[in-house]
């Protein structure tokens, strides 16, 4: 005997036996239990109880569904027991008869659908529990304690695997697109009422396919979203479950709103929970709001991060479109952001997977923000994220984003405004970090003349762009101009600012590594040993421009072969970068690395080796195996091994960094020019290999 409602004739990707365990002893016997289903509205509860009380029929002399989401209605399932096991009987408390019954009998399976307050079974439960089987079906999840104290064995149910989600779409529908079903589900989150939906909807269109739906959801999200499809019970339909859980939510909590209409516009997985404290003075408000909203499911929290459904999301973002609150928030959610991201993208390593964990909200945040918004905290956000960007490798995202941040500004603000001359100065150096080096220079041109017709030419500004400019020409090989042009800006830097202010000093740092790049030895060691002198009296002598003064000074000497002094100077160096940046820290990884070029110049080979292939593994750890830093080690430890004489080695990987260059950066960077030459310099020296332009081209 039973009453359950009709289920789905497909039914995918969900293990009935795990729950039937649950239900079960060692032996296999059913036993009195309380299970507890929950999670997301949408994702399955009620139809996984349905089919496991189907498949299991047998082990039950009654089973018997209750939609128990208020007192009322439990009451009416009760009753509704009552009359189908004493039909003749007109009893005044037919909810007291049923539950009499459950007590007095067993071997029963009850399901409490969608319970809304657990205080309202618990009485149920407390009487009949031990004598039958309950499932409970509820998108509360109550905590692992609050459970244990009811009696309750919980059961948290998960949005669907990927392949389960597009077998589903796939036989609901008939259509044999097995890929375009693949974009939907990412879209759709795999979950399930979201997919029978889609499917639904999809199928009522003869000629529509899954991307055609994936277009509608992103243009007309209300008419999709709002609709289980022609036939369907728009009661169930995505946008209506989640609108009626939040308000629920927002009636205990109106702090919760607020909690989710930012999360509406970052990333759905892995937020840092104290992004969100600038949402209140009290932080336990905060985690209130939380657990509150993870209790109904809304969202999951693991590790001090926060997670939401993609699909919640876009209701949430509807809703503020419709009530036209969604550029408060959107402002909201931007202030946030800028006041959690660290301070330096650049050189505090530590703070490095904060950024990483940060990045995906801030592109998620970016990706929501309209062409024509009008929040300039906008463009302050994406330059400090594409600036990390930049120096974590990523230069092709850095400079999309800098280019975005540039357009936004130039709309905002107008070409002349300092901000935008700003992003135009950065946007010119993710030029040049990308090899992209007469784009770099003409920009930089650009903002020098711009910054010298609005600023004047010694305004600081002005030099600094002034400054970057000659190392870009530096850098591109034009040494000539580059000296001229640092000679020029030094000389304006000493009038206006001082031989020893900061800048200047990193004028005339920049300027040695010019004459070093033409090969004017003497003037570059002569020029940083002044540099050194006046920030070690300045600064001390392991402040981190010291510390790269030096480390620039040693490299010079091992340049015009003072070789013991350069090996004892980049010694003492690594000892001193140790102790203030850390082993791993980049500066110390390149110290490290002009350590072992050091003894390899003094014929030190094993420990040339040896130290750069620490340096390799540690590079891998800190950057990953595509930074151009850890490409720089690669291609230190291929000419440590080519100076050793173990020229298969080095052969192997010059080869294997020139393939990964030219991939991440073009075929005429000049890494990648340079790992050419460097490989050709290997089969050179090495007898009976194949000729050098044979295998460059």
């Amino acid at each position: 005997m039973h009453n359950l409602p009709r289920a789905s004739a497909v039914f995918l990707g969900r293990d009935l036996q795990v729950l039937a365990d649950q239900l079960s002893d060692d032996a296999g016997v059913a036993v009195g239990r309380v299970i507890a289903v929950h999670g997301l509205g949408g994702i399955g509860k009620s139809e996984l109880a349905n089919h496991y009380a189907r498949a299991y029929l047998t082990r039950y002399s009654l089973v018997w569904w209750v939609t128990a989401d208020s007192v009322e209605n439990l009451e009416l399932g009760l009753t509704a027991l009552t009359r189908r096991l004493h039909p003749v009987a007109t009893l005044t408390d037919a909810q007291g008869w049923a539950m009499g019954w459950l007590q007095a009998n067993s071997g029963w399976l009850l399901v409490l659908d969608n319970v809304e307050d657990v205080t309202h079974i618990a009485d149920l439960l407390g009487v009949v529990a031990a004598q039958g089987q309950v499932l409970v079906t509820t998108r509360r999840d109550l905590g692992t304690a609050r459970w244990t104290v009811l009696g309750f064995t919980p059961f948290r149910l998960s949005a669907l695997t990927r392949a389960a989600s597009v077998r589903l779409l796939t036989r609901l529908t008939g259509r044999s697109d097995d890929a375009g079903a693949d974009r939907l589900a990412a879209d759709l989150g795999d979950l399930p009422l979201a997919l029978e939906q889609a499917a639904a909807y999809v199928s009522q269109h003869e000629s529509m396919s899954f991307d055609d739906y994936r277009d509608l959801l992103a243009g007309r999200f209300v008419r999709v979203a709002g609709s289980s499809g022609f036939g369907g019970r728009d009661s169930g339909a995505v946008a209506t479950v989640w609108t009626l859980t939040m308000a629920a939510i927002a009636d205990a909590s109106p702090l919760t709103s607020s909690v989710m209409d930012v999360l509406a516009w970052l990333a759905p997985d892995d937020l840092p929970d104290d992004v969100l404290g600038g949402l209140s003075d009290d932080p336990f408000d905060i985690d209130d709001a939380l657990a509150l909203l993870a209790s109904y499911c809304m969202i999951s929290r693991n590790g001090g991060t926060v997670s939401v459904h993609r699909l919640v999301q876009a209701v949430t973002r509807n809703s503020q479109e419709i009530a036209e609150t969604d550029e408060i928030v959107q402002r909201q959610a931007v202030r946030l952001l800028i006041e959690a991201i660290p301070n330096d993208p650049i050189n505090d390593i530590r703070d490095w997977p904060r950024w990483a964990a940060l990045l995906p909200h801030g592109d998620a945040l970016f990706a929501h923000v309209s062409d024509d918004h009008r929040n300039p905290d906008v463009p302050r956000l994406g330059a400090r994220f594409a600036t990390y960007r930049q120096h974590q490798g990523q230069t092709g995202k850095a400079i999309a984003q800098f280019e975005s941040v540039l357009a936004d500004r130039c709309r905002l603000l107008g070409g002349d405004h300092p901000d935008t001359l700003a992003s135009r100065h950065s946007l010119a150096f993710a030029y040049l970090a990308a090899g992209r080096l007469d784009a770099a220079i003409t920009a930089l041109e650009g903002v020098v003349a711009d910054r010298r017709r609005l600023l004047g030419d010694d305004h600081p500004d002005t030099l600094t762009s002034r400054h970057h400019l000659a190392f870009a020409y530096r850098e591109a090989g034009r040494s000539d101009e580059a000296i001229t042009a640092f000679e020029s800006v030094l000389a304006d830097a000493r009038h206006v600012l001082g031989e020893h202010h900061p800048d200047t000093l990193a004028v005339r740092h920049d300027c040695a590594g010019a004459y070093q790049s033409a090969g004017r030895f003497t003037e570059a060691a002569a020029m940083l040993e002044g540099v050194l002198a006046d920030r070690c009296r300045l600064l001390g002598g392991v402040h981190p421009d010291t510390l790269a003064t030096r480390n620039n000074l040693f490299l010079v000497y091992r340049e015009v072969a003072r070789l013991d002094e350069a090996v004892t100077g980049f010694v003492g160096l690594l000892a001193d970068a140790r102790l203030v940046l850390g082993e791993s820290h980049p500066n110390t990884l390149a110290v490290r690395s002009n350590l072992a070029g050091a003894y390899q110049a003094v014929g030190r080979l094993d420990e040339a080796i040896a130290v750069s292939e620490r340096v390799l593994v540690d590079a891998r750890q800190v950057f990953g195996d595509h930074h151009p830093n850890t490409y720089k080690a690669r291609h230190g430890l291929a000419a440590t091994y080519q100076a050793a004489g173990r020229f298969d080695e080095a052969i192997a990987a010059f080869k294997a960094v020139l393939d990964d260059r030219r991939r991440l950066l073009g075929t005429s960077h000049p890494h990648t020019l340079r790992s050419r030459r460097s490989l050709a310099a290997a089969y050179r020296e090495a007898e009976g290999l194949p000729p050098v332009e044979g295998v460059l081209e």
